[in-house]
Formats: structure tokens, sequence, C-alpha cells
């Protein structure tokens, strides 16, 4: 549910960014721009954006609040927004030309991750498939043929045949997982 949460919020970051960089054009302050950012933007970012006004209200530093939210969330593209706001609220600078940036960067980011997905969905199915096969064969001969299957069940050169097999299994599905495992 986390991991859900966390990739809903990073979907809608970008849209998000966008808005706030042309609030912060019209002339709102940061902490005003997020604060409609709470109020129309869905949940869950309107959700994590009103808790980061809420610490920034009673007191807290707006940097120590992205952090916090950024802890919450654990997503590296929250470790970016942040350093990208630090930096120009430290140093100066135009900070809604720099969202912008952000924003585009992670829409093009989110359109590769959607291509890597679609292309290796049919690995992942493929290494389901390859890890059942064996067993919906080993199945099948024992419901025809029950006789020739209890030496495998029964004696030790059956257990060594099947742990051979379990293992064999075991590193193709390490292996099917490692070449669709795409990381952006």
């Amino acid at each position: 549910l986390r991991r859900r949460r966390g990739d809903k919020f990073i979907f809608q970051l970008p849209d998000a960014l966008h808005a706030l960089a042309a609030t912060l054009r019209a002339g709102v302050n940061l902490p005003k721009g997020l604060e409609q950012l709470a109020t129309w933007q869905p949940a869950p970012l309107s959700q994590e954006f009103g808790l980061v006004l809420a610490e920034y209200q009673i007191g807290r530093d707006l940097a120590d609040a992205l952090d916090n939210m950024h802890q919450r969330i654990g997503r590296p593209e929250l470790e970016i927004l942040n350093s990208a706001i630090n930096v120009s609220r430290t140093v100066g600078g135009n900070l809604s030309d720099t969202v912008e940036s952000l924003a585009l960067t992670l829409q093009e980011k989110t359109t590769v991750e959607g291509k890597i997905n679609a292309l290796t969905a049919m690995g992942k199915i493929q290494g389901w498939v390859v890890s059942f096969i064996p067993l919906a064969i080993g199945g099948a001969m024992f419901a025809l043929d029950p006789e020739r299957m209890y030496p495998l069940f029964t004696e030790v050169s059956g257990w060594i045949t099947l742990a051979i097999v379990a293992v064999m299994m075991f590193m193709a599905v390490l292996v099917i997982r490692k070449i669709v495992n795409i990381d952006v």
C-alpha cells in the first residue's frame, strides 16, 4: 500500500509542479503556492502537502517540513525537488523556472518508465509460466500414472531429482526477474 501510494504521489507530482510554477510566476510566494497545491490537487499529493503546510504553520522551517515529506514518501524525486527549492531559496534564482524544468524532467521519466513496464510485462508473464509449467506437467503425470511417480517421492534419488528441479526453477525465476527488472 505504501509503494502504491508513493507511486500515485509521484504520478501526480509533475502536474502539481506545473501548477506550482504557474502560481509562482503569478507572483505568489512558495508557502502560498504549496497551500494552493494542498487545496486543489487530488490525494495523496494534497494530503502530503497539507502536512508540509501544517508543519510550516506551527513554526518548523519549510526545508525541514519538505525533508519530512521526503522521508515519509521515500522517493528520489522528492529529494531532487527539495534540493531545487532549497538551493533556489538560499542562492536565489527563478524558482518557477526550476520547478517547471523539474516537472518536465519527471514527466519524461514517467513516460520512459511506462514504456519499460509495457515492454517487460510479457517477460514477467513468461517468468510465471516457466515457474508453473513443471508443476503442471508433474501433476498431470502423477494423475495419469501415479505408480511411476511414487519413486520420485519415496526414494533418495527421487528426492535429489526434486531438489535439483526446485533449485533450477528458483534460479530461472531469479534470472527472469533480473532481466525484466529495469530501473530508470
